[in-house]
């Protein structure tokens, strides 16, 4: 068994999540520039650590989005499981399990995320947005693209209350 890809890890991540308990959970893949311009002429390459700065910025602006002020004066946050992915042929991208609160935001939740998304520095306009299932965690936890499961995960981003 390759140490990397310790089926333990993945039962008890998908066991964590346990989607049952998720009001009404989204599929979502979010797509990274590789590079942007910045102070002119000089270009920005796209790193694992400024992926997950971005993504994390993503979330606040939709945190703030659904829970208003409540978000920052009391640490609001939306249910979400999110995983880097990538290689050296495969654009870096996540995929994450977001939890829309509220029934009377389903059907905005997508544009919701898309105007968020729209608003960070290295967001690509590639994206998707879906209601989902068990199935999208299946997907979201298999060990390919990832080199190192457990360390794919992004822990900083995974907000998962019971």
């Amino acid at each position: 068994m390759n140490p990397c890809q310790d089926p333990r890890i993945q039962s008890a991540i998908r066991q964590w999540t346990c989607i049952e308990r998720w009001t009404h959970p989204f599929a979502v893949t979010l797509t990274l520039r590789q590079s942007r311009q910045v102070a002119g002429a000089s270009s920005a390459y796209l790193t694992p650590e400024l992926a997950s700065r971005n993504v994390r910025h993503f979330l606040n602006l939709l945190n703030k989005e659904i829970y208003g002020s409540a978000a920052q004066r009391f640490n609001k946050r939306i249910r979400s499981l999110a995983v880097a992915e990538g290689t050296a042929t495969k654009r870096l991208h996540y995929h994450l399990m977001l939890d829309c609160p509220h029934s009377h935001h389903i059907d905005h939740f997508p544009s919701m995320v898309a105007e968020a998304w729209a608003k960070t520095d290295w967001g690509y306009p590639q994206m998707i947005v879906r209601s989902c299932d068990k199935g999208w965690l299946s997907y979201m936890t298999k060990f390919r693209d990832k080199p190192d499961f457990a360390s794919a995960f992004d822990w900083d981003l995974c907000h998962n209350p019971h």
